[in-house]
């Protein structure tokens, strides 16, 4: 993608669009006009539907007024007019695709053409991609097809060549094979429709860039002239004979910017009409350009580019094979390069199994020895040069999430360069080892956990078992279990019936509960064991099935004692599950409200969802006190997310607003995504006053993070008549 200011030169911006014509795709690289370090509203709607590789801007061009969009993340930021360019516009070449032509199509070749003085060689090389000098590889590509060579000598019959033989026409091979968006506008720009683009001369751009970006949008075909070119184009009367050949309808719309409407009929008049062959002419006044989006899905399908090639790894790391190219067994000649997209996605059928990364992430410590990028689809994009590898291959390496988490928050690839921020390393704490436990007691089952913990009941439960002062500690029996589930179905209206007559009866509820309880002592959420009262001591404990034998030991007095006969069953909750909700019986832990936070990105993740517990951040290799801690850590959909988990809101302006000041700051050094506000209880609505406070710290910087508040879904009695409880 291109950014050129308003005093960029005519003569240098129609070699630019040349360049883009020669390579495969470069007919629908935007060049956007910038005016006084502004980029009108129109274009931003227009060119947000693009992911360009690189970016390149003029001299006249300030990159920040780019970057602050925060639409793109190309490989780098380059200026057009350095001496010499720190990268080339390069690609295929396009000429490759004539291998899609029958081989009796004839196709024009240029031999000395540089030795004519016309004044239509500009017109030729913007319309058909004849350039002045014609190139050796050219001739070996088409040399299966019937060439005709254009040279100082035959340039006057250009016109007449290109009616009668209907050669390929070399400009519109860039448009082949695509991988990009074509936008659509049902009013104004129609598929079918057929422009010429009238230039009064080359002192402004304005006609130019529409009828380069014109193509950006649902068209059949456009041709740019200025009005000297047409003065001597239509004194040949074959020139009628090619304006024919490229409208689909026998119509072909006028347009300019530099010409008023009058000055445009009379050319339709005294200039088109005289040579029209079978098509209508007519004018078609532009009110402003680029149009007002629809969609971008102009690009049908016969006009798609690459086909996918799929290839199995039997690890994370191993070597993947470049995929030919569907038009040429070999690109040679010169250097040229091309993009490859990777998606990775894990041996799973979960909807959520691909590997998606942050724009921040380094792609040469995944796919090594090639440039590369993470595309706006977060999956990434290499560069491969015709000669990158002799054997075809490239060695790939899958991270694990701690890897990538660190190198994310360490050294984060920022507008193409890696930056080191001031963390110099991560590690975890205790909180963030009890909370990654608590989350591999239910098997990483993030659904699981919001049914339990989104559930009034079970929540109630745990917590009431959490702040127990039983000496037994927080153990239940089921027949407890189902004395206390019929008192919560009484209170929400639901009656237990007769087992002939309802689903909801005694004899089901107990199987219901009986099934849930079992999934739960699975999870080692509730551990099996019994209460026993001691014969010496008379104190009552609760043993773990692993310690029962004919003999116990009392914990209290230490005296052996004999097993008694059919013990009632206790089950004791976890310590883990309950150290992650309550730190003691009066104070309550934050762990839970980061877990149900994680549940509710998961939930929300489309593609791929990955994290990461807790983590402390240092800034001294030599400290082992932390500089700063992250509460919430994730990858959703390849998004980036960190954010402040509180119980209740009012921890959010505690200590003068420490916890966003410091988030702030951490964002500013890694560049998250997404940061995420969230808590269990919101406090006159200081959840949305923390979120405001949060956008007032980001006002003058030029990285703006989407911030999003999380008020965590209050545990209710929805699932009371479910499945976990009534059996059937």
């Amino acid at each position: 993608m291109y950014f050129v200011d308003e005093e960029y030169d005519y003569e240098e911006l129609l070699k630019l669009i040349h360049v883009n014509q020669s390579i495969w795709g470069g007919r629908y690289n935007p060049i956007v006009p910038v005016q006084k370090n502004k980029i009108s509203t129109e274009y931003q709607q227009l060119i947000k539907h693009y992911d360009p590789d690189y970016i390149f801007y003029s001299k006249g061009v300030d990159p920040k007024t780019i970057r602050e969009l925060r639409l793109f993340n190309p490989a780098g930021y380059y200026c057009l007019d350095d001496k010499p360019r720190k990268e080339d516009i390069s690609g295929v070449s396009s000429i490759y695709f004539i291998s899609s032509f029958d081989p009796n199509t004839k196709i024009i070749l240029v031999g000395d053409l540089w030795r004519s003085r016309s004044q239509l060689l500009s017109f030729y090389e913007t319309n058909f991609g004849l350039s002045k000098n014609g190139y050796r590889f050219e001739f070996e590509l088409a040399k299966h097809y019937p060439q005709t060579i254009i040279d100082s000598k035959n340039v006057g019959e250009l016109n007449k060549i290109i009616h009668h033989d209907k050669p390929i026409n070399q400009a519109s091979l860039s448009k082949k094979n695509l991988n990009t968006r074509i936008v659509r506008n049902l009013e104004e720009a129609s598929y079918d429709s057929v422009e010429i683009v009238v230039s009064k001369d080359k002192s402004s751009n304005q006609d130019l860039l529409y009828f380069w970006n014109r193509h950006l949008f649902e068209c059949s075909n456009i041709l740019y002239v200025t009005l000297d070119e047409l003065e001597e184009l239509c004194n040949d009367k074959f020139f009628g004979g090619v304006l024919y050949d490229q409208s689909t309808k026998n119509t072909i719309e006028i347009i300019s910017f530099s010409l008023t409407e009058d000055e445009l009929k009379s050319l339709i008049e005294t200039k088109f009409k005289p040579i029209a062959f079978n098509t209508r002419f007519i004018h078609k006044p532009i009110e402003s350009f680029p149009f007002e989006v629809l969609d971008a899905n102009g690009l049908f399908e016969r006009n798609y580019g690459e086909s996918t090639s799929t290839q199995t790894l039997v690890s994370d790391e191993g070597l993947i094979q470049l995929p030919k190219l569907s038009f040429t067994d070999k690109i040679g000649f010169f250097p040229q390069k091309w993009a490859l997209d990777v998606i990775i996605k894990k041996g799973s059928t979960n909807h959520l199994a691909y590997k998606q990364f942050p724009l921040t992430t380094q792609t040469h410590n995944i796919i090594k020895g090639v440039v590369g990028r993470v595309n706006l689809r977060r999956n990434i994009s290499v560069f491969i040069h015709d000669q990158t590898n002799i054997e075809s291959t490239l060695e790939i390496i899958v991270p694990k999430f701690p890897d990538l988490i660190r190198q994310l928050i360490q050294r984060p690839v920022i507008h193409g360069e890696p930056r080191n921020s001031k963390f110099l390393t991560v590690g975890s704490h205790d909180d963030s080892n009890r909370l990654a436990a608590f989350i591999k007691t239910f098997n990483s089952r993030f659904d699981t956990i919001d049914d339990f913990f989104t559930d009034k009941f079970w929540v109630d439960l745990i917590e009431d078992l959490c702040v127990t002062k039983s000496p037994a500690g927080p153990t239940i029996t089921f027949k407890k279990l189902v004395s206390r589930c019929e008192e919560i179905l009484k209170e929400n209206g639901v009656t237990l019936g007769e087992r002939e007559k309802t689903f909801q009866n005694i004899e089901n509820l107990e199987i219901g509960l009986k099934i849930t309880l079992s999934e739960l002592c699975n999870y080692k959420v509730f551990l099996k064991g019994f209460t026993i009262k001691c014969t010496n001591c008379s104190s009552h404990f609760w043993y773990p099935l692993t310690e029962i034998d004919h003999a116990i030991n009392c914990k209290g007095c230490l005296e052996s004692f004999d097993f008694p006969v059919e013990p009632e069953f206790s089950y004791r909750l976890n310590d883990l599950i309950k150290n992650n909700i309550f730190q003691s019986p009066t104070q309550r832990d934050g762990n839970l409200a980061v877990i149900r936070s994680l549940v509710s990105i998961r939930i929300r993740s489309h593609s791929s969802f990955e994290y990461n517990p807790q983590l402390n951040l240092y800034s001294d290799y030599n400290s082992n006190k932390p500089c700063s801690e992250i509460d919430l850590l994730a990858l959703s959909d390849g998004n980036f997310i960190i954010g402040e988990v509180k119980h209740n809101s009012k921890g959010f302006s505690e200590d003068k607003n420490k916890a966003l000041e410091g988030l702030v700051e951490i964002a500013k050094e890694i560049y998250p995504d997404k940061i995420i506000l969230a808590c269990y209880e919101d406090s006159n609505d200081k959840l949305e006053k923390a979120k405001t406070g949060l956008i007032h710290l980001f006002r003058k910087w030029e990285y703006q993070p989407e911030i999003e508040t999380l008020q965590l879904f209050i545990p209710d009695y929805f699932p009371i008549e479910g499945y976990r409880y009534f059996y059937y």
